[in-house]
């Protein structure tokens, strides 16, 4: 569970969810949820990168990708509803070219990527997750982005939300089986102990907005970047404000890989590495709005929370 691509106006996430959008998350796997870029993708390749590729990857020539499009700035759908833009996807189209791969991105429900990826549906999960340690005990991450989390709350902060103690007997919205759904319930047996949080997991994150746009939940936790991409979005601005001044417990995040695809992990990070050195990394992280979340040491599993 940020402006992802600023090519056109930013997108109306809360109140502009168009019934069809939301039939192609219903939808999951079709032909208008994939996009591919390049024809001729080996041609301009890194030899000693495309070199690293699994065999069969190689051979195919394309990198399939999955992930859940309602996620701004990292993925989400642009104004034809049907191109998946954001900063996630900038990254692997640029990975893609020095791989020597055309990228196929496929949108799915965010609890159906996991079990997309085991099922070798795809080759990688590219869907802003952040790198815990319970998802390292079967997956592997090319960690290469430094995200903290935001609290949406109403405009004019009725209940005066700034840090995570705030929460405490509030009742927030957060992402289905997200990092943030896990924290938010690690804060019940810490800090909110003894005014425990009632969390509400839900499909979307627009749909965890639109429950503090009703007032049916309190405020809503996500990344910083998300939340402050869709506290500004069209739709959003006037109705939401952001809670916490600085981005609360930064954490890394990345693409997600089975535990067997090492060969196609260290190829990506080499590539990721190679666009840190050269300065389109931090050039497409610009362009989203997104450089203060730049690493520069990219990890494997890296993650501790």
């Amino acid at each position: 569970m940020l402006s992802m691509n600023m090519r056109g106006t930013r997108k109306v996430i809360v109140l502009g969810v168009t019934l069809a959008v939301s039939a192609l998350v219903l939808a999951g796997c079709s032909a208008g949820d994939s996009t591919a870029a390049g024809t001729d993708a080996s041609a301009s390749a890194d030899s000693t990168l495309r070199a690293m590729l699994p065999a069969d990857i190689k051979e195919a020539g394309v990198l399939k990708i999955g992930t859940e499009a309602f996620y701004p700035p990292f993925e989400y759908l642009d104004a034809d509803n049907t191109t998946i833009v954001g900063l996630d996807m900038a990254l692997f189209q640029a990975i893609g070219d020095e791989l020597g791969l055309k990228v196929d991105i496929t949108n799915m429900a965010f609890d159906g990527l996991l079990p997309a990826l085991d099922a070798n549906r795809i080759d990688v999960v590219v869907a802003a997750m952040t790198d815990t340690k319970a998802r390292q005990a079967k997956y592997d991450f090319v960690d290469y982005f430094l995200t903290g989390q935001g609290i949406v709350v109403p405009a004019g902060n009725p209940k005066n939300v700034k840090t995570v103690e705030d929460l405490c007997g509030l009742k927030v919205a957060a992402l289905e089986a997200s990092t943030q759904v896990s924290l938010l319930e690690r804060f019940n047996t810490a800090e909110c102990t003894a005014d425990p949080i009632t969390v509400t997991a839900l499909a979307t994150d627009a749909d965890a907005m639109l429950q503090v746009l009703s007032g049916r939940a309190d405020a809503s936790f996500s990344q910083d970047a998300v939340a402050r991409y869709n506290a500004a979005a069209d739709g959003g601005s006037g109705k939401f404000e952001i809670g916490n001044d600085q981005p609360l417990l930064p954490v890394v995040m990345g693409p997600m890989f089975g535990k067997d695809d090492t060969d196609l992990r260290d190829a990506v990070k080499a590539t990721v590495e190679k666009l840190i050195e050269d300065g389109r990394y931090q050039s497409i992280l610009d362009k989203h709005e997104l450089g203060s979340g730049a690493v520069t040491d990219v990890t494997v599993n890296g993650g501790t929370l």
